[in-house]
């Protein structure tokens, strides 16, 4: 029986930098190596497969933004002193060890900030293998 699933993901949560690749059943049936991820720019114009672990919220606590757009969004309301009432988390993975969180709200919240970034430009990965 073939496996029904569709696509495999994998989530890099860290503490400073997060980001995600995915590989769909037909392309990696056609090419094992063909991944998808994400570039991610910042204000500076640095891009990167990674994005910054920060999360950005709204007053009324609302999800505003997630990663480098976070950054740049929160820098802008602070040089407009309009930054008080909102609500700005960075390099926060290790505090939610101590919380009550649980692993599947982290992993529900990643996915739904990923989610709200349809814009973004996947680029595809070959990786080479070297054998000594």
């Amino acid at each position: 029986m073939q496996n029904p699933n569709l696509i495999v993901a994998a989530i890099d949560f860290g503490t400073t930098f997060s980001g995600y690749a995915f590989s769909f059943r037909n392309e990696y049936q056609a090419d094992p190596l063909r991944v998808h991820s994400s570039t991610w720019t910042s204000g500076s114009s640095t891009m990167s497969l990674k994005t910054s672990s920060t999360v950005l919220f709204r007053p009324d606590k609302r999800f505003e933004s997630f990663g480098f757009d976070a950054e740049d969004r929160y820098s802008d309301l602070a040089l407009d002193n309009e930054h008080k009432s909102w609500f700005y988390f960075r390099r926060f993975k290790m505090m939610l060890y101590n919380s009550k969180v649980s692993l599947m709200g982290v992993f529900y919240f990643i996915v739904t900030c990923f989610h709200f970034y349809p814009h973004r430009q996947y680029r595809h990965h070959h990786q080479q293998q070297h054998y000594s």
